[in-house]
């Protein structure tokens, strides 16, 4: 019992509709293929073709039902991690996802279930069930059934046609589905490119090749098997938890908001850089629920790709105003973190872009000094939040 109340503590700090309606969803999708009638007619540079599509998809993806199972490949600097994970998404916002275990693992799948405004993550290893009462932000590319975590088209979509150019680059059969294929390259140096495959019946994404700006892989992920709009008990959703398992609520990080409403709230200034990387705006910030651990997170994104960008003010000597100070640029599963110090404040920028663009982001923050006595602390213990929801619940 010991060792395994020392393990969820450890974590927690480390983590700190019926079948009428989807027969009528199944025959609206039906009626109206994607693929055009002769595909002789499709262009390798059709552009307006493409863009459709994706326009589909962004607003239709959400409302389709589907049984799957699902496949993550992940190329980083010190190797690769694969998973594989079944998949139940009933629309409009019930889904169940279950992670195969590991060949070490003697418990059961880690599962995660949500409805959209609260989610549950079991983690058998650990007996223990982590819940959000809803739905944060930072999981909102997570949404609309779990497609849209490596394609996230939940943002402005004028954004992805300013900043890509889109082309249909031909068809391919994929997973027993006939499927478009979408090439996505940035106009702006820096940013990671994409290719995408959608399904030719439905406006719903089977596969996802995603490239750093250097051009090599980082990522894919595809659909080894789908069988849309099946009939789906809402008991499929309900989580059976032990009595033994431990539970354990996790804080709401809240909806973002405007900068200026950020500040108003905000206990500390919140220096902004002077710096956004061309095609890309703020879509605004929230404040870290941990209120022994103030931080505030800001988010940037060009329509597909986010920076966030991590501010928490810290005790600094009165006779030491602190120095700029860059830390070399780290990466993790392909994500790039660069951290500095400066005028009482802790800094980090989280991005899949090069890291030229952090570093002049990085430059272009001129923070005031802190001179407000709030009490030392560390920025990871939000920031582990955070990389908890990027990392583990999506992969």
């Amino acid at each position: 019992m010991f060792k395994r109340l020392a393990a969820v503590s450890a974590l927690c700090l480390i983590i700190a509709s019926s079948p009428l309606t989807l027969q009528g969803y199944r025959i609206a999708f039906a009626s109206k293929s994607l693929l055009p009638e002769e595909r002789s007619n499709i262009s390798p540079f059709d552009s307006r073709t493409a863009m459709s599509l994706i326009e589909q998809v962004a607003e239709k993806s959400g409302s389709i039902s589907f049984n799957a199972t699902k496949t993550v490949i992940l190329w980083y600097p010190s190797g690769t991690s694969a998973c594989i994970s079944k998949i139940i998404h009933k629309a409009p916002n019930l889904t169940r996802t279950e992670y195969l275990p590991s060949s070490a693992s003697t418990c059961g799948l880690r599962t995660v279930i949500s409805d959209g405004k609260s989610t549950w993550h079991y983690e058998p290893d650990l007996q223990v069930v982590f819940h959000m009462t809803e739905t944060s932000s930072l999981l909102d590319e997570g949404d609309a059934g779990t497609n849209h975590e490596e394609f996230n088209l939940t943002q402005d979509v004028s954004l992805i046609k300013a900043n890509y150019d889109i082309t249909l680059i031909g068809t391919e059969n994929l997973a027993g589905r006939q499927a478009y294929i979408i090439g996505l390259e940035p106009r702006h140096p820096g940013n990671p490119s994409r290719k995408i495959w959608v399904d030719s019946e439905y406006p719903f994404v089977l596969r996802t090749e995603k490239y750093a700006p250097c051009g090599t892989m980082s990522s894919v992920s595809f659909y080894n098997w789908i069988e849309f709009f099946p009939t789906l008990s809402d008991d499929l959703f309900e989580l059976d938890i032990p009595s033994h398992v431990a539970k354990v609520e996790l804080p709401v990080s809240g909806d973002l908001m405007p900068l200026d409403k950020l500040e108003k709230k905000a206990e500390f200034a919140i220096p902004v850089p002077g710096f956004v990387p061309p095609g890309y705006k703020i879509e605004g910030g929230m404040l870290s629920p941990y209120r022994a651990f103030p931080a505030a997170h800001i988010r940037l994104t060009d329509g597909l790709n986010t920076i966030s960008y991590f501010v928490t003010p810290r005790i600094i000597d009165g006779n030491n105003r602190g120095e700029n100070h860059v830390a070399d640029v780290s990466d993790l599963l392909g994500t790039k973190f660069l951290r500095w110090s400066d005028q009482g404040y802790d800094f980090t920028l989280v991005g899949e872009v090069d890291k030229s663009l952090l570093i002049e982001i990085a430059q272009s923050v001129n923070p005031p000094r802190m001179t407000r006595g709030l009490s030392q602390q560390s920025l990871s213990q939000y920031l582990t939040k955070f990389f908890y929801q990027m990392f583990w619940i999506d992969r």
